[in-house]
């Protein structure tokens, strides 16, 4: 799993007026099933998208795709976790307990 941190570059007039861009952006990985969560951060100096597992090559190619990153107004620092607890409504997205030996032979 991946926490996705925005971090805006430029002055959130800028940001405002690729909004409606971004948000249907983020519809899209929602309808997909690529993100679980996204909302702005508190400054509002940027904001965090949770991304289901992924190999990272993908997040990242999702990630490009940003109207925020085409414009450059954005940039994102991913941070990738396990996640090998979660609240019954989130057990779908847990990820599995492997040991040592299990992830070198995978």
């Amino acid at each position: 799993m991946f926490v996705v941190l925005l971090e805006y570059t430029a002055p959130v007039s800028e940001i405002d007026a690729q909004l409606v861009d971004h948000y249907e952006w983020i519809t899209r990985h929602y309808d997909a099933g690529d993100f679980i969560a996204a909302g702005h951060r508190q400054p509002r100096n940027g904001a965090v998208i949770i991304a289901r597992a992924m190999p990272r090559g993908k997040l990242d190619a999702i990630l490009a795709t940003d109207p925020f990153a085409l414009h450059k107004l954005v940039r994102h620092d991913v941070i990738e976790f396990q996640a090998l607890r979660t609240i019954p409504e989130l057990a779908a997205y847990a990820d599995q307990l492997t040991t040592a030996a299990e992830g070198a032979r995978q």
